[in-house]
């Protein structure tokens, strides 16, 4: 999920490189068995070109003559951008990677809003059925001992290195995935990582546990782990402090709070074992039948992984600082949320597919009449002050209000799939970024400063690369569609597969590290660290407007039926999420109650038809 990184942020300071390190430098896995290239830097003069290329549809005729003024200016021989470049290609050969420590500061550790909504993405699982009361506890067993396979599996270099064609991929992010913790400090967070942690976290009506699922080398087998889960549950009837919450608030606020709390009694020992443990499993409470109303199921499980719902639920039976939690319900619910700066989210898809293909496979190999010889957890105790206790409860009213804005509409397109529209011999990922376009241009009547992720994980230590997918094909092509009855078919169909063909481009380009986003921000933190006057190319109009990302998207495939979900990155802008697959599209699409445009339902309901429209102009 993308960020927007203000200029007060790059020109004003750069943050303790100590809570910069790589991820290669805080795990000593070793996951790669191919070298990588490193992450290349674009020409100066080709990027200004594709920036100029980006802007022109958002921009009026007079607003994009002084932005071409002022772009020829920023890369002449007399402007500041050869000698930014010139600093750049050095940090490039200096470093593995020119850009990671600068973006997980920025675009993460450095981002001072509350992770719900804002940073952290969040999983909803398929549904499941549940028959006993003791289900519960068989599954999240299933959890717990499917996420130490993978554990097991990560660490005995059994993963594969993964390829796209004959090129490897870096692997790192998959050995950060678990073991990792963001540590809220004062202006810039810091993140830490165990390689050896042998306990997780469970959670229960606000409660704390630490359960040691591996000893002497062995993992703990399934069925004393269902037995100490049961055990938790019948010693958490009564509701705990909801501690949980704080990390839900500001990363200001709770910097400052973490200092008082780990101060009191045996807290500062509690907060270690969180930071150290493999991950968290909270136990939700079922969510009441009324909440549903006329949305559907997984609307109402989005916004339950995205912050608990509300405080009344499950808002405090969370630790948002954590990299993986995992949501578990009688009512048959699983979810995962995931502190996003150690990693993207197609590895944590990959874990959870090997979850759910997990509990799938073992429905019926735990007996549930009793359950013996189970290790009892460690109930985990925080003390509070009257600073603590305030704090909560002004977190508890943050978290609340957060939640409530946002609109969720997550549904799955049963009409066709990626394997229909390979068909036309197109990309599917194009094809959905065009009918969003198409989309946002109808509920909005403009066209959308659009953001979809591109992942570079073909080079070392790198994350992703804007993907710039408004065009000016992909604006004629809305604009035309836009008018009933106006455009002969087979021209729209035509203007279809020209904006398709553009956004490939762009993406292709994107993806092998000739983006503009990425180039751009590393020109401007050289001339923060050279104390240079910030260039006009960063305060034109131009530059402002698309860095605004009123739509953000991203693909994150997962082969069940699955789907990542967030909030939207600006007040009046819309999130959408999509997993492509063979038969269905699965998306999670999200606005703020608060803005004054059409809603994430309306841009739901429109994208079902515009998806159907462009496979209808297919068969033109």
């Amino acid at each position: 999920m993308q960020k927007i990184i203000s200029s007060s942020f790059v020109h004003g300071r750069i943050c303790n490189t100590i809570s910069m390190m790589l991820r290669a430098q805080l795990t000593t896995l070793k996951l790669n068995k191919q070298e990588l290239p490193k992450q290349p830097i674009p020409d100066l003069k080709k990027t200004a070109e594709r920036y100029l290329t980006s802007v022109k549809p958002l921009l009026s005729e007079n607003e994009y003559c002084n932005t071409k003024r002022i772009v020829e200016e920023f890369i002449s021989e007399s402007g500041p951008g050869p000698f930014l470049q010139s600093k750049l290609l050095e940090r490039y050969h200096n470093t593995d990677n020119w850009m990671n420590n600068w973006w997980i500061e920025a675009a993460y550790l450095g981002y001072r809003v509350p992770l719900i909504m804002n940073s952290n993405p969040a999983v909803v699982g398929p549904p499941l059925k549940f028959c006993h009361k003791e289900d519960i506890y068989i599954t999240a067993a299933h959890i717990i001992k499917a996420i130490c396979d993978y554990n097991d599996m990560l660490k005995s270099g059994k993963i594969k290195q993964e390829m796209i064609k004959n090129e490897p991929l870096d692997m790192q992010q998959y050995g950060m995935i678990l073991g990792t913790y963001r540590r809220p400090a004062p202006k810039c967070d810091q993140l830490l990582h165990t390689d050896d942690s042998k306990h997780v976290i469970i959670m229960s009506n606000n409660n704390f546990f630490k359960l040691d699922v591996i000893k002497n080398s062995c993992v703990l087998n399934e069925s004393q782990i269902a037995g100490a889960i049961k055990d938790i549950v019948s010693r958490s009837q009564t509701k705990g402090m909801p501690i949980g919450i704080l990390t839900g608030n500001d990363r200001e606020t709770w910097a400052e709070c973490y200092c008082v709390l780990k101060e009191q009694g045996n807290n500062r020992k509690i907060i270690e074992d969180i930071e150290q443990s493999m991950f968290i499993l909270c136990l939700d409470k079922e969510m009441p039948k009324e909440i549903f109303g006329n949305r559907n199921n997984a609307s109402v499980r989005a916004l339950q992984s995205l912050s608990g719902y509300n405080s009344d639920l499950n808002a405090g039976n969370r630790w948002h600082d954590k990299t993986i939690q995992y949501f578990v319900s009688t009512d048959g619910f699983l979810g995962l949320e995931m502190e996003h700066s150690p990693c993207e989210g197609v590895p944590v898809a990959v874990l959870h597919d090997h979850i759910v293909k997990y509990i799938t496979s073992k429905l019926n190999d735990v007996k549930c009449d009793k359950f013996d010889n189970f290790p009892r957890a460690e109930c985990l105790k925080f003390e509070t002050n009257d600073i603590i206790d305030c704090a909560i409860q002004n977190a508890t009213c943050i978290v609340d209000s957060i939640s409530q804005n946002v609109h969720m509409d997550c549904f799955t397109f049963n009409e066709f799939g990626s394997k229909e529209i390979k068909k036309y011999k197109t990309s599917p990922d194009s094809f959905i970024q065009i009918a969003m376009q198409v989309t946002y241009y109808k509920v909005r009547n403009e066209p959308p400063n659009h953001y979809e992720s591109a992942g570079l994980r073909r080079f070392k230590n790198a994350r992703t690369e804007c993907i710039r997918s408004t065009s000016t094909e992909s604006v004629s092509f809305a604009k035309a569609m836009s008018k009933d009855g106006c455009t002969d078919e087979k021209q729209l169909k035509e203007m279809m597969f020209t904006a398709i063909n553009k956004h490939k481009t762009t993406a292709t380009e994107a993806s092998l590290g000739q983006g503009v986003d990425r180039h751009l921000f590393g020109l401007k933190m050289i001339a923060s660290i050279e104390s240079m006057c910030l260039p006009e190319l960063y305060k034109d109009v131009a530059y402002i407007k698309s860095t605004y990302y009123d739509l953000t998207t991203s693909q994150v495939p997962f082969k069940t039926s699955s789907f990542m979900c967030y909030g939207p990155v600006v007040p009046e802008g819309y999130g959408c999420c999509y997993n492509p697959r063979e038969n269905d599209i699965l998306f999670g699409c999200s606005s703020f109650k608060s803005s004054t445009k059409p809603d994430a339902t309306q841009f739901a309901n429109t994208l079902k038809e515009t998806l159907c429209r462009m496979r209808n102009l297919c068969n033109v």
